[in-house]
């Protein structure tokens, strides 16, 4: 059992026994069937969100809740929503930071959840910190070359004797017998030799992508032109430049969780930390664009704030009836005022959550 769990359920439920283990294998499970939808799921619960974890008519996360609460008893008494919201709150928070080190989505979630700070869940953790300190030490590994010794294949041992029971001299009956069991200790070793080779081409394959990666995104930075306003940096509108620079690092980035510069190149693009409010950013681009760039099935008040406000918008088509429903469904006032490369990176970090993944 993880030292920090069993210290943060000891505080919160004064259980030190059978149910506090029952419970850590229950996070454990839930992690080892996590995948992008069930951290939906599990930040709802964590962040205890307006939105129901179990979705809306319109989202498909019925399944994927009762999943979750199914794995998360960890064989012990079965948890009721109701009863048990508290515990299940925690549960869904320590699920996530099972998740951090080998899920890139549930790190970009809590971080685009938490939205800069503005909503904290009342848990034992600082669950935002950790899902920034996880996202930084994620992006360090995968940008990390691998040491050539890492890619040596080892020469495989042939598990083969004659055996024992062969006679000498051995008939033609038993030699074939032989042969056919070379053949299968011979078989057996080629299989060994092509997986370990297969493993070190999709790691170089990775590595050459990451590579590509980045110089796509210095190019973009270098050419100081934004295909998305259609003018170069300077020209375009700085409200419009948070949702248009992030939007188009975003769609540079092919593996999650992209470099660790992203926020730097923002910066060095123009966009600027002039304190904007996501009403003006939201307003900002034509009712074309909003409702194309929030056209994803997944798009999400919770995860996805942003670009829900792009949804909300596109689907009213007007610059301020949208803000009461989406202030409603978020928690979050339309004239709240971030960085605004502060936004433009929560706005490349829901695009990774929403189309990349890993």
């Amino acid at each position: 059992m993880n030292s920090d769990f069993a210290r943060w359920y000891a505080e919160l439920f004064m259980d030190e026994g059978a149910t506090r283990a029952a419970r850590w294998k229950g996070v454990v499970e839930t992690a080892a069937i996590a995948d992008h939808r069930t951290v939906e799921v599990l930040i709802r619960l964590a962040f205890a969100s307006i939105a129901p974890p179990s979705g809306t008519k319109t989202e498909a996360l019925e399944d994927k809740y009762k999943a979750v609460l199914a794995a998360m008893s960890g064989g012990s008494t079965s948890m009721d929503p109701s009863s048990a919201k508290r515990e299940l709150q925690f549960l869904s928070a320590a699920a996530l930071v099972h998740l951090f080190s080998s899920l890139p989505d549930a790190a970009i979630a809590v971080i685009t959840s938490s939205f800069a700070g503005l909503r904290s869940p009342e848990l034992p953790m600082d669950l935002a910190a950790m899902a920034s300190t996880a996202l930084t030490a994620l992006r360090k590994k995968a940008h990390t070359r691998p040491d050539a010794k890492d890619l040596e294949i080892a020469v495989p041992k042939l598990n083969f004797e004659v055996s024992e029971e062969t006679e000498e001299p051995a008939d033609e009956d038993q030699w074939k017998q032989e042969i056919e069991r070379l053949s299968d200790s011979v078989g057996a070793a080629l299989e060994r030799i092509v997986e370990a080779q297969n493993k070190v081409a999709k790691r170089l394959s990775r590595q050459l992508t990451f590579g590509d990666e980045e110089l796509q995104m210095l190019w973009w930075l270098m050419g100081e032109y934004s295909s998305v306003a259609g003018k170069p940096f300077s020209k375009v509108d700085p409200m419009f430049r948070p949702l248009a620079f992030g939007k188009e690092l975003g769609e540079l980035a092919e593996i999650s969780p992209g470099p660790a510069s992203v926020a730097a190149m923002l910066a060095r693009a123009g966009v600027g930390d002039k304190p904007t409010t996501i009403q003006d950013a939201i307003n900002a681009p034509d009712i074309g664009w909003a409702q194309a760039v929030s056209s994803a099935k997944a798009v999400s008040p919770v995860t996805t704030p942003l670009h829900f406000a792009l949804e909300k918008r596109a689907e009213v088509n007007s610059a301020d009836a949208w803000q009461v429903s989406w202030a409603a469904m978020t928690g979050l006032p339309a004239d709240t005022k971030l960085p605004a490369v502060r936004l433009a990176e929560l706005f490349y970090l829901e695009h990774l959550f929403l189309y990349v993944g890993d």
